[in-house]
Formats: C-alpha cells, sequence, structure tokens
C-alpha cells in the first residue's frame, strides 16, 4: 500500500512539473512545429493590401519615415499614389513568404534593447490587410550574425522570433524593385492588327498586318499578301515580354526636349498593336541606353500615355528590322485538315510510272469513306487531307509566271480538291520536279512545282506531297479492280442460279 501511495505521489509530481514546463513555454503550442511557433496564417487570396513603412536616415538619425503601400484594386494591384502597377512577382512574394511565416527560433521576450536586432527606430514596420477587414504587422529589423535569419517581432507584443531571410529580406528594396516589369503584357490572341514602322539605319518599312480569321493574317504593307500566323504572333509576342531593366521619369505629357534626350522623337520603332477589347497600345523605341553588359543590348522605350521611360532589352528590333517578306505565309492552302470532309484526287501517269486515276473520298461520323459508302480502312485519307491542306511550301518561285506550263502546272500530275463543311473549296495542282532542296551534309530531298487555282503563284513543295496522293490512287485503284473483279464473276453465273438481291451471302436453307 505505501508502495501505491508513493507512485500516486510520483506520478503527481510529474504532471505539476509538465504543466508548469508547459506554461514557461507556450510556443510549444503553437501549430508550428515543436520550438518553431507559427507567426502567421491565412490564405493567399485574402491578401488586398501590404503598406511598408521604413525608416529615413540623415547624418546617422532618423528624421522621419516613408512609405510604400501595394493595393489590390479591381482585379489589379498598383502602388498606391505613384499610379505604378506593381509587380506581380513581388506581390506573389509577399503572399508566398507570408501567409504561413513560421519563426526558425525565438530570440528573446520583452528586449530591454530591442535595437540591438535592427527592432528599435530603425525597423520596418510590414501591415498586411486582408479581405475581410483583419490587419497583421511586424517590425522587420536585421539579419542574425550568419544572415541566413532576419529578427522580426510580430505586432501587438514584444517577443523577437527570427524568420527565413527571404521572408523579409525584400521589404528594404527600392521602390522600384515594387513596380512591374513587364509592361507591355497583353494576350496576343486578343490582338486584332500589328502596325509598326521601322527605321532603323538604311532599313526603313512600314508593316501593317491585319486579323483576319482564326490564325489567319493579311498585310496590307508593304506588300498585299498572307502573312505567317506564327511569324506575327512572335512579333507580337516579342512586344509583349518587354520587361524593364530601369525607369526614367518624364513629364506626364513628355515634353519634345525629354523625347529627344532619350531618342524618342524620332524612333527606330513605332509600333500600335489593336486589340478585340481594349485600346491600342502604342510602344516607341529610341536611342540605345547604357548596359551594364556587353552582351545584352538595351534601348529606352515609351508608351503613348505613359510618364515613364523604361530601359529595356531592344532585341525585338532585329525581328522588325527583318525583311517583311520573311512574313509571307507558307501554308498557302489556308484549310484546316480537321475542317476537310471530302478529297478528291486525279494522278497522271508519266514515262517513269503507270499508276494513274481518279479517287474520291468523303469523311462523315468520325470515319472516311469511298464514294460509294464503302469505309475506307487505313490511314491515307487523313494523311492526304492533313498534308494538302497544311500544305507548307518550302519556296516561292513565281508570282507572276508567264507560262505555267514551264512548271507542269497547265496538265498537272497532280490535281487534288479538298471540300470542308461549308462547301469551300481549295483546288491543289502539283507539276513538274523541281530543284531539290540540299542539306548540310549534301543530301538531297526532292520536291515539286505546285500552285493554288485561283492564286496562280508558283511554289516547291516537298515531295511527299505526290507520294501521299499516290497512295490514294493505289488504294482506291486496287479496290475498283476487286469490286470490277466481284461484278465480272457475277455476271457469269446463270441468270436462275443468281440468289436475288435479298438472299445473296445466305445458305442453300
Amino acid at each position: 500500500m505505501k508502495a501505491f501511495r508513493g507512485t500516486i505521489a510520483a506520478a503527481a509530481v510529474l504532471l505539476i512539473a509538465v504543466v508548469a514546463f508547459l506554461a514557461v513555454r507556450p510556443q510549444l503550442q503553437d501549430d508550428g512545429p515543436v520550438g518553431h511557433p507559427q507567426l502567421f496564417q491565412f490564405e493567399k487570396h485574402e491578401l488586398v493590401r501590404v503598406e511598408v513603412l521604413r525608416p529615413v536616415v540623415e547624418d546617422g538619425a532618423v528624421t522621419g519615415s516613408d512609405s510604400i503601400v501595394l493595393v489590390e484594386e479591381d482585379g489589379q494591384w498598383i502602388i498606391e499614389g505613384t499610379g505604378f502597377v506593381a509587380g506581380r512577382s513581388m506581390v506573389n512574394r509577399v503572399k508566398h513568404q507570408i501567409h504561413d511565416l513560421t519563426a526558425r527560433a525565438t530570440v528573446v521576450d520583452d528586449p530591454d534593447q530591442p535595437e540591438l536586432y535592427g527592432l528599435g527606430d530603425l525597423a520596418i514596420t510590414v501591415s498586411l490587410t486582408l479581405r475581410d477587414g483583419r490587419t497583421l504587422s511586424f517590425k522587420a529589423g536585421d539579419p542574425n550574425p550568419s544572415s541566413v535569419s532576419y529578427y522580426v517581432r510580430p505586432l501587438p507584443g514584444s517577443t523577437i522570433y527570427t524568420v527565413q531571410k527571404a521572408a523579409v529580406d525584400y521589404y528594404s528594396l527600392t521602390l522600384d524593385e515594387f513596380r512591374e516589369r513587364r509592361f507591355a503584357a497583353f494576350d496576343s490572341k486578343d490582338a486584332t492588327a500589328l502596325d509598326a514602322k521601322v527605321a532603323v539605319g538604311e532599313v526603313s518599312h512600314h508593316l501593317v498586318v491585319e486579323k483576319v480569321g482564326e490564325r489567319m493574317w493579311e498585310m496590307s504593307s508593304p506588300v498585299e499578301m498572307a502573312a505567317n500566323d506564327d511569324r506575327v504572333r512572335r512579333l507580337l509576342g516579342r512586344v509583349s515580354a518587354l520587361k524593364a531593366k530601369d525607369f526614367e521619369e518624364v513629364s506626364e505629357t513628355p515634353t519634345p526636349e525629354e523625347l529627344a534626350r532619350y531618342g524618342l522623337d524620332a524612333p527606330r520603332l513605332d509600333i500600335t498593336v489593336r486589340f478585340a477589347s481594349r485600346d491600342p497600345l502604342r510602344i516607341l523605341v529610341g536611342d540605345e541606353a547604357e548596359s551594364d553588359s556587353k552582351y545584352d543590348e538595351v534601348a529606352y522605350t515609351l508608351i503613348d500615355g505613359d510618364s515613364t521611360v523604361y530601359v529595356a532589352r531592344s532585341g525585338l528590333i532585329d525581328d522588325f528590322v527583318a525583311d517583311p517578306m520573311e512574313l509571307r505565309n507558307r501554308k498557302v492552302v489556308r484549310m484546316r485538315a480537321a475542317d476537310v470532309v471530302a478529297v478528291d484526287a486525279t494522278l497522271r501517269a508519266t514515262e517513269d510510272d503507270d499508276l494513274e486515276g481518279s479517287q474520291g473520298v468523303r469523311y462523315a461520323a468520325d470515319e472516311w469513306f469511298w464514294k460509294d459508302g464503302v469505309p475506307v480502312p487505313g490511314s491515307t485519307p487523313e494523311r492526304v487531307a492533313r498534308t494538302l491542306a497544311e500544305l507548307e511550301v518550302d519556296a516561292f518561285v513565281d508570282d507572276e509566271p508567264e507560262d505555267l506550263a514551264a512548271y507542269g502546272l497547265v496538265e498537272p500530275l497532280v490535281r487534288a480538291v479538298l471540300t470542308d463543311a461549308e462547301g469551300n473549296e481549295r483546288v491543289v495542282r502539283i507539276g513538274d520536279e523541281g530543284e531539290p532542296w540540299v542539306d548540310p551534309e549534301g543530301n538531297e530531298r526532292p520536291r515539286r512545282y505546285a500552285s493554288i487555282e485561283g492564286s496562280e503563284s508558283v511554289y516547291l513543295v516537298d515531295d511527299r506531297s505526290l507520294s501521299v496522293v499516290r497512295d490514294l490512287i493505289r488504294e482506291g485503284n486496287r479496290k475498283a479492280k476487286k469490286d470490277a473483279e466481284k461484278a465480272e464473276r457475277r455476271e457469269r453465273i446463270p441468270t436462275e442460279a443468281r440468289p436475288s438481291e435479298g438472299d445473296e451471302g445466305e445458305g442453300e436453307g
């Protein structure tokens, strides 16, 4: 019985000790790992305002403070009082680093000299406002001796903690570091036209392209022609990707003297992008600016109506200086393979090959059929539709040929009619063999002359355009031969012995 009472007494003492320990170290009960208190916790989307209050020091004394306020307005973050767009990366950095901030260690409670940790008059005060009106605040101080952590003090409160350096080191950066550096960003799918006046050295031209359909562009200047979607979107992408390396402030309406200072009175590029759902964007690219790297060329850039001259990489100049003819659309058929519902092809025999004939296929209910309604086995119709509809020329030979017969296109080797669901037709003609393409190792790839009816330009195309048509004709001819042999066998059967149409395929019973 004594031993039992002794055990109870020992357990009671142990319980009291545990309770006392927890009372002394309450942070061990927090949500974070043991010994690492959770300082803040909120959902990232809840953040709507960030205020950074920083001391102003003159001659070693604090003379006041300045602030940077990032605020969400109509779904966009701006720097309050400046009109500048706040950097998305900086806003995301605040959200990511603070929304579940956990201390690395508890340093001291209620210190007598907080300035030893940079948490006196020189501390930076950060206040975060959430969507429901709550405000979370803390002071950020100096790095610890190892410089891998920073001292912070949540407010209200007097306890000092250390947190990872990346959580707070950026609050001491300049205002420019909080600005959005992608100053011309837009959705290229929304763009409807691109107008660029180019004056770089001896190169001078006016490029105008306009969107006329899904992934379809027409150039009206300096020449009239279909423009390549990929090339146009590349130009738009180079504009949209412009990123400021530095900022130069000018008047809200820059004066002629200010424009001349940056070479923007006679810009090398004057680009206007028009959109379906927003106002046009006009960008001027002026003189070269000083760069901290000989491999990184930059230029002064201005958005019309803006009061900031941006120093940005000037690589897009090379794209706009290039010969506008390089924008020419090489997909000359201008029909999507997915839209093709019928292909009718005729192949002419040659001295070297007696394969010839005319065959047609139709697409319905997710399947290709011969004209007589029999399904076509294999992938040949799909390959023909894809190869011809999305035919991409290797070279432009002649836009105003005097005689198509010189290219074998008056009586072409192949004449293929592609039809879409709306009844639109595009006719591809393939003629004589042309100059082969030669790779750097000297290997040759055969090419043939081609043209599109209604546009008499002559092109050079890969020989596989002929190969896929030959496959279709060969398979169609083979089917036609089997059908003829079957019909011939039926004709040999005496009329009285020939099964009726309803009995064909049935046994004698």
